[in-house]
């Protein structure tokens, strides 16, 4: 049996690899970044996986979570997360998942299973966080 994890976070991280909003190219990392940020960027939050297989096949239940954050300095508005947050939902679903080459998986029928939003002070500006969870099944090759 083969870990899912890494397959999972490279392939949303390369299919977002080229994600745009208002002309701009967003910077998406396959995890949260140490460095300094823009304003305007996505990453994967969290990823969970769970073996369901049989003997025949190894399956995983698999979700993701991609955080898209917004740095707000004037006032605090949604619309800019909730327009990456719809550039991300295009790439995905426009995603060939169920012919992603990956050496392990083989990506199977991913679902927006929930998102949320999350606000927070940064100093004098404001951080605008859109969550977006996708639950999806993985079968190892």
């Amino acid at each position: 049996m083969k870990n899912p994890g890494t397959s999972l976070r490279k392939a949303f991280a390369a299919a977002l690899a080229s994600l745009t909003y208002d002309g701009k190219a967003i910077t998406v990392y396959s995890q949260l970044p140490i460095v300094t940020l823009p304003d305007n960027y996505v990453y994967i939050n969290s990823m969970t996986h769970a073996q369901v297989g049989n003997n025949q096949i190894f399956i995983h239940d698999c979700s993701i979570t991609l955080d898209i954050v917004s740095k707000q300095y004037k006032q605090l508005d949604y619309d800019v997360t909730d327009g990456i947050a719809a550039e991300v939902m295009n790439t995905l679903t426009q995603f060939p998942y169920s012919t992603l080459t990956d050496d392990d998986f083989q990506f199977v029928a991913p679902v927006l299973a929930s998102s949320n939003y999350l606000v927070e002070q940064d100093g004098s500006a404001w951080l605008v966080r859109k969550l977006l969870t996708f639950d999806m099944t993985l079968i190892e090759k």
